[in-house]
């Protein structure tokens, strides 16, 4: 067998052609768009065929080195923390309170399940809390998180391959399971979309028209930066206190805080959206 791996700024860059092919993918096959398939896992499924068929027929297995994720996932935090208005939350009034009740019972129920095989396949009953809320709940991101720390803390080695299984499948299924339920509520309900060529379904825009000029792009980039600045200087604090928590939950908290600050802040740094 050949092996080949591909360097870690092609294989981010790489990543964005996918994201970007899937995108296409889910904009002119009408069963994706049916079933609300999202654009990562139709470009991942691409990803997976090609590199299935050179392995098939070429024996040639190809592997990514990703170094960057790390930093790409405390980005990713980052800008789900500056999204983060405490306003909007405190909004939602009871049919929120529901789906925090509704989501804390899953995360359990999940966990209690998962930790339950782990002990009847006779493995760690903590290594089930990768298969639990860990990747099912918060996901790839979260799971390339705790692996780390799974595996240097508890001595759980397999913990990233048994996080990213699990995740995997349950994306899958999500997928299968979900998107034709969603579809299925959308055309009871009635719901339309304003560009049947892009999946906005139940995103208003309330009116408001976003201008990207050369400001708000170095605004963006800065805010990114420093929520990540903030968020790792949060999490050697942390850490120092004998508290141990992924570097993305530092970060994610910056963002939160950053959001919901900036609104207080004087409107005269030369860009009339702060």
């Amino acid at each position: 067998m050949t092996f080949f791996t591909v360097h870690p700024f092609h294989s981010f860059n790489l990543a964005v052609v996918l994201l970007i092919a899937g995108k296409i993918l889910t904009l002119n096959i009408d069963l994706l768009r049916r079933y609300s398939i999202p654009e990562p896992v139709a470009g991942g499924f691409l990803c997976i065929a090609v590199t299935g068929l050179l392995w098939a027929l070429f024996d040639l297995k190809v592997s990514f080195e990703v170094g960057i994720r790390d930093f790409l996932l405390l980005v990713f935090f980052a800008g789900i923390g500056l999204k983060s208005d405490i306003r909007t939350l405190l909004a939602g009034g009871r049919p929120l309170v529901i789906l925090l009740i509704l989501a804390t019972s899953f995360i359990l129920l999940q966990n209690f399940a998962g930790m339950g095989l782990a002990r009847l396949f006779g493995m760690e009953p903590k290594a089930g809390l990768m298969v639990g809320s860990v990747s099912l709940t918060g996901g790839v991101g979260t799971t390339l998180a705790w692996a780390p720390i799974f595996a240097e803390k508890l001595g759980i080695t397999n913990a990233l391959e048994l996080g990213v299984a699990a995740n995997t499948v349950g994306l899958i299924a999500a997928c299968v399971i979900g998107g034709p339920i969603a579809a299925l509520l959308i055309r009871r309900g009635g719901l339309k979309a304003e560009n049947k060529r892009d999946l906005d379904i139940g995103v208003p825009n309330e009116g408001r028209a976003v201008r990207m000029d050369y400001f708000c792009i170095l605004w963006s980039i800065l805010a990114l930066n420093v929520t990540v600045l903030i968020g790792l200087a949060l999490h050697e604090a942390i850490t120092a206190a004998g508290v141990t928590l992924p570097a993305f939950v530092s970060c994610l908290v910056a963002g939160i805080v950053l959001r919901n600050l900036l609104p207080l802040a004087p409107r005269r740094l030369g860009h009339p959206h702060l």
